[in-house]
């Protein structure tokens, strides 16, 4: 008896649950959502938010052609590819940010005497030519 109480009880928490997510989902897409969800052992099935809307919804969706029901779906591969190339370029943009700072950081280092020109590599070196001339353009373009 007590199992089947905890059972009956843990089926309410589980579909009141799905009805709150469906709800939120519903609100969040603007979209038309109807829960169909079948037992074992039970004859009806729970149907929310109620016979009436989802048999609207239910009907809807079955009335639309295959292109219709899928043309505004995306493949998952697709869209973590997209997700995927999104970040990447993150990375790059931040990876120069921090590669520029770093440059900018040695100049200024190195105006300041606190760090030798000998202890720079060539690679080094070669960005403090550019980051110097970058900021001669600015200076010029100000005098102008």
């Amino acid at each position: 008896m007590t199992r089947n109480s905890n059972e009956s009880q843990r089926k309410a928490r589980r579909i009141t649950s799905l009805s709150k997510q469906a709800n939120d989902l519903s609100t969040l897409c603007a979209i038309p959502i109807g829960l169909i969800i079948f037992s074992p052992g039970e004859t009806s099935p729970t149907i929310w938010p109620n016979d009436d809307e989802t048999k609207v919804i239910v009907t809807r969706y079955l009335s639309h052609t295959e292109n219709e029901k899928f043309k505004n779906s995306v493949k998952l591969e697709t869209y973590l590819s997209s997700k995927l190339e999104e970040k990447e370029n993150n990375i790059r943009k931040t990876e120069k940010r921090n590669k520029a700072k770093k440059i900018e950081i040695t100049f200024n280092r190195l105006y300041e005497g606190k760090v030798n020109i000998f202890d720079l590599d060539a690679t080094e070196i070669n960005e403090l030519l550019k980051l110097s001339s970058l900021i001669q353009d600015k200076l010029e373009d100000r005098k102008k």
